[in-house]
């Protein structure tokens, strides 16, 4: 089969979570016999896996060209544009596939409760219409694919009012996956992030990694609180960013005591095919949500490259990992008052962070990127939709928009005033 992953992002060097997923998922498409191809802004060999395609969004010939021949079609984002030839692939018999795995506009609107988007009318606009787009998913395409049972009996909640229970077959969990474990040398990684940095780690210091990037809906002054705290009481612990522009550099350091900010280093994005090799040094990753409904609804991306490395997680409670770590004993869930305490116990207490690593190895193998692949193509192939059923679906969807464009108004109005 041929299969289209939409994503409009950059394949390169760098990846961020749906890149990644993408291109894992593409990888193993082909090693199964199919026929991938990704689809984003740009695209180079650093990003895009061997003996898979890319088409450039900005070519719309080539762009209609790969949907048509296209016999699975999946989404993750896309404009009116993508949605219209998604719509018109689906009439012409296509499977289309929605990638739900993260609601953008949760997060988007947890940014603009917290007063921190550029533009709120820009934001909002952009939380609508990820709603909207869901909903025509719902109701208009073959599949949605979710990370997790909470986005799962969103997207439910979402049908539910149009079709009752009947569809709720459509709507299939599929995690974000890892790639298969190799004895990475935490040894040579730790030397490669001191050489990054210009720096120098002793072989005792205590590495604490932030593996993603450092959005408004992360509390991440209140994580650098209690990591500043951790580092008076031992200078051995220090924290790794990536890729963090010098402004945003200015506000977290706010929240670190003077004293101790040389122990918060802040490193380039690194190349993604090599990540592995610089994060296997080390010792623990710290994940942080904000106090808002993001943290319901999240499945941390780079918490699977942690099961790839055996690398423990440590977090605050979550719906998602925070139940797989208590489980399984491979991270520890722990209250933002108590962070700085485990922090300093962890970095003297090195038989319980290898206890952990442990765990975290055993856990891998079931979030294999192949197992996923195999499950995605069933669910892809097994949910026909007529095309008198899909027309319902879209004449329901446009009848609702101006109900969504009514609501669109009053929240901006709302959130305006309470602001001013």
């Amino acid at each position: 089969m041929k299969f289209l992953l939409f994503y409009k992002g950059h394949y390169g060097a760098s990846l961020r979570g749906p890149e990644m997923r993408y291109a894992a998922l593409a990888n193993e498409l082909v090693a199964l016999g199919h026929e991938a191809v990704l689809c984003g802004r740009t695209g180079d060999n650093q990003g895009i896996p061997k003996r898979v395609g890319f088409v450039p969004v900005s070519n719309v010939w080539l762009l209609l060209k790969a949907f048509l021949r296209s016999d699975v079609i999946m989404l993750h984002g896309g404009g009116p544009l993508v949605l219209l030839l998604a719509i018109l692939s689906g009439l012409f018999g296509k499977s289309v596939v929605l990638d739900g795995y993260v609601p953008h506009w949760v997060e988007l609107d947890e940014v603009i409760n917290y007063g921190v988007g550029s533009s709120t009318f820009k934001l909002l606009f952009k939380a609508y219409f990820n709603v909207a787009r869901s909903l025509l998913g719902a109701l208009v395409f073959n599949q949605i694919i979710v990370a997790n049972k909470r986005q799962l009996d969103m997207f439910r909640g979402m049908m539910a009012p149009f079709l009752l229970t009947h569809d709720f077959s459509r709507i299939t969990v599929i995690p974000f996956g890892c790639d298969e474990q190799k004895d990475w040398s935490r040894k040579s990684g730790k030397v490669m992030l001191a050489e990054l940095a210009n720096n120098s780690f002793a072989s005792d210091d205590f590495l604490i990694g932030w593996l993603g990037g450092t959005y408004g809906w992360f509390d991440l002054g209140g994580v650098l609180t209690e990591v500043s705290k951790a580092i008076s009481k031992n200078n051995k612990i220090n924290m790794i960013f990536f890729g963090v522009d010098e402004n945003r550099q200015a506000e977290l350091l706010a929240f670190v005591d003077t004293a101790v900010r040389q122990n918060i280093v802040f490193l380039p994005w690194i190349d993604f095919s090599r990540r592995l090799e610089y994060w296997a040094g080390f010792d623990i990753s710290l994940v942080w949500g904000g106090q808002g409904y993001e943290n319901d609804y999240a499945s941390r991306t780079r918490n699977f490259d942690c099961l790839t490395l055996g690398l423990p997680i440590v977090q605050n409670d979550d719906d998602e990992w925070g139940y797989r770590l208590e489980q399984t004993g491979a991270g520890l869930v722990v209250k933002h008052s108590d962070l700085a305490d485990v922090l300093v116990e962890l970095s003297n207490c090195e038989n319980k962070v290898t206890a952990m690593r442990e765990s975290m190895t055993k856990l891998a193998p079931k979030f294999y990127w192949s197992r996923f692949t195999v499950k995605l193509i069933e669910s892809a192939t097994n949910s026909p939709m007529s095309r008198g059923r899909r027309l319902v679906g879209l004449i329901g969807f446009c009848m609702v928009l101006p109900a969504i464009s009514v609501f669109f108004i009053f929240t901006l109005v709302t959130t305006l005033f309470k602001r001013s």
